[in-house]
């Protein structure tokens, strides 16, 4: 056996230091992650519009953590982040998505990049960005700007006409008009071409179902010219004399929930006035759709049958009271049916686990109980905000002014309303100001900021240093030229997809979230006065496993959340100093709160005329349908920015 000299020893002992050295100066050599794409060119967009969203996806393909310490766009205005965020850190199997937009400011070709700062990596990962922006001859104005329905007997409708013209020199596209109920669209169908010089009109009606008075916007939407919008008013009536019965009438909104393809169906037809009973029937010659049976009461139920396919059916129905001789109406209705969803389609209500007691919502479960929990918005299983939460909220509300930059009231100046939330939230308040941002009947100091992210939870923002809140500050805020100054209230949808399926146990968290984040706000933002909290929407039709790493919130669980909401504003009424929003009292800690609009029905059965089809879902049965959900859940949101007593002093446009 041949000895090795020492000089060679000495080569392997140094070999071996070195091999060892490699080794440890590359930890995270053992990381294994993938960014794609490698590079996105966007399609050619017009000058002053935005682009569909491109998503960028860093994942983690081994077996080590994997942090996202920052990213960067560039150039900064015109490839803008639609959400996402860092620092965050993906454990094996997880990925972290960052969606980007293409938002030219000018006609001429743009190349721009992402550049992602991966911990333990010595360059950034790179996706190069391309984009063309282009100028269109076309414009379009639509008259009138607002429309008030003189006050309609409820049943009844009343239309109005509205014009497009394009008084540009090149084509435009009307690609969408959309108005919520009470209020309703005929003579718009599908896309329609406006040649220069030419004009369109369609009418809007307005059907009240209730003694209220409506405030919604209709929504118009272009491919190459802005999004528009019509302001929307009215008033149900009853019009009955003293000491006489009034007359039966319908509270029946035309258009009924819109069913799905061999799913289950369920709509009530209602009325008010004549004498009880009232028994229904189909009309002679009318027929449901294959599957479906009205009931001598007025339920719609049934599946529907195979044979259906996606259409809207009209039909009409025949009410009669008990009067001799008796009061009879005939409604003339239309049943949509879209094709299945990949939703859980056939869960149309829920009931407590069980029992056949189906889940009531909150505003009408009042004093009841639901495992002890009592019901309402408010304390008392009240729905009425306490007269000293409410003139405080009233009294902020009225004080606030434009500011400048710095904070400081400026005649010139602006204010702002931030959404902060998860996936759900983004895409609701981005038809929200899609909808708003042209709106006669906003204020035009008043700017509107989406700040909430897709793919973020409860815990993603419980620290002000948190990724998600630096998305807002250095990038949403910013993009709209709005400083952390300058706003003042919030609508913050805030779930925690802590699921057990126990309860109240899994609201702890969603709770001690909750007051986190709105703590959060009050460090962030020193002038935000107002938030306004919403709990989830319907969760039956949800189908988990839902798209990798997004949280899921089914039923109960959904329903359950609004406790979480009631009872964290309870703790501000009833003086919690963790929740004080009045100096006076003590340290600041959050701002006034109060509910926003309630959104929870128990699927197809109504909510004080709100109900949840499927059609209004996503495949994964918890995001909301294109274009049917979105601007459901939007409408709601318009509502209540319009008519609350809150609000009102801010948003509205001064009369």
């Amino acid at each position: 056996m041949q000895c090795s000299s020492p000089a060679r020893r000495i080569q392997r002992i140094l070999l071996a230091f070195v091999i060892l050295a490699v080794f440890a100066a590359l930890p995270a050599q053992s990381q294994k992650f993938t960014v794609t794409p490698p590079s996105i060119t966007f399609d050619n967009e017009t000058v002053g519009l935005q682009s569909t969203s491109q998503v960028v996806e860093v994942k983690n393909t081994g077996k080590t953590p994997v942090t996202i310490n920052s990213f960067t766009l560039s150039p900064f205005a015109v490839f803008q982040l639609d959400y996402g965020y860092a620092p965050q850190t993906l454990d094996e199997g997880q990925g972290a998505s960052f969606a980007i937009k293409f938002v030219p400011d000018v006609a001429q070709k743009f190349t721009g990049q992402m550049t992602i700062s991966i911990a333990g990596q010595t360059s950034p990962s790179v996706v190069s960005l391309k984009g063309t922006g282009i100028l269109t001859e076309a414009k379009a104005t639509v008259t009138p700007a607002e429309i008030g329905f003189p006050n309609q007997n409820l049943g009844t409708t009343n239309s109005q006409t509205i014009t497009v013209k394009n008084v540009g020199n090149s084509p435009m596209n009307l690609i969408a008009v959309v108005a919520e109920p009470p209020f309703s669209v005929s003579g718009y169908t599908t896309t329609v071409e406006i040649d220069p010089q030419k004009s369109f009109s369609f009418q809007v009606g307005f059907t009240p179902i209730a003694e209220s008075e409506y405030t919604n916007t209709l929504s118009l939407t272009f491919d190459v010219v802005p999004d528009q919008s019509v302001s929307l008013s009215g008033t149900g009536i009853l019009n009955v004399s003293k000491g006489v019965t009034a007359r039966l009438t319908s509270t029946t909104f035309p258009t009924l929930p819109a069913g799905t393809e061999e799913a289950a169906y369920l709509a009530a037809l209602t009325t008010i006035g004549g004498n009880a009973p009232v028994t229904w029937r189909l009309s002679k010659g009318s027929k449901l759709p294959a599957g479906l049976s009205l009931s001598s009461s007025g339920s719609i139920t049934g599946t529907l049958a195979s044979s259906v396919n996606a259409d809207n059916y009209s039909f009409s129905a025949q009410v009669s009271d008990s009067s001799k001789p008796p009061q009879t109406l005939t409604l003339p209705l239309v049943l949509p049916v879209g094709a299945a969803t990949g939703a859980k389609c056939n869960e149309i209500t829920w009931d407590i686990a069980g029992t056949n007691e189906l889940l009531v919502p909150l505003n009408e479960l009042g004093t009841g109980t639901y495992f002890g929990a009592e019901g309402g918005l408010y304390p008392n299983g009240s729905n009425t905000m306490p007269p000293a939460q409410d003139s405080a909220g009233l009294a902020l509300a009225q004080a606030i002014q434009p500011l400048n930059a710095d904070g400081n009231p400026d005649p010139n100046g602006i204010y702002t309303l931030l959404s902060v939330g998860v996936s759900i939230t983004h895409t609701v308040f981005d038809q929200f100001i899609a909808s708003e941002n042209s709106d006669p009947a906003k204020n035009s100091h008043l700017v509107l900021v989406n700040g909430a992210i897709d793919g973020s939870d409860g815990p993603d923002w419980l620290s002000p240093q948190s990724g998600t809140w630096l998305s807002i500050l250095n990038y949403f805020l910013p993009y709209q030229n709005v400083s952390a100054k300058q706003v003042v209230a919030a609508w913050v949808m805030m779930p925690h997809s802590n699921n057990t399926g126990t309860f109240p146990d899994d609201m702890l968290p969603q709770e001690t979230d909750l007051i986190a984040v709105l703590q959060d706000l009050h460090t962030l933002f020193p002038n935000l006065k107002l938030a306004y909290v919403d709990g989830m929407q319907y969760g039956g039709y949800s189908n988990p496993p839902n798209l990798e790493g997004v949280p899921t919130y089914p039923e109960p669980y959904s329903y359950e959340s609004g406790f979480a909401v009631q009872s964290v504003i309870a703790n501000q009424i009833d003086g919690n100093a963790d929740l004080n929003f009045n100096p006076s009292n003590g340290p600041v800690m959050a701002p006034w709160l109060s509910w926003g609009p309630y959104n929870w029905a128990n699927g197809m059965s109504a909510n004080n005329g709100l109900t949840w089809p499927c059609q209004d879902y996503a495949s994964d049965g918890l995001h909301p349908s294109v274009p049917a959900g979105r601007n459901a859940y939007a409408g709601l949101l318009v509502t209540f920015f319009k008519t609350d007593d809150t609000t009102m002093p801010w948003f509205l446009a001064p009369q």
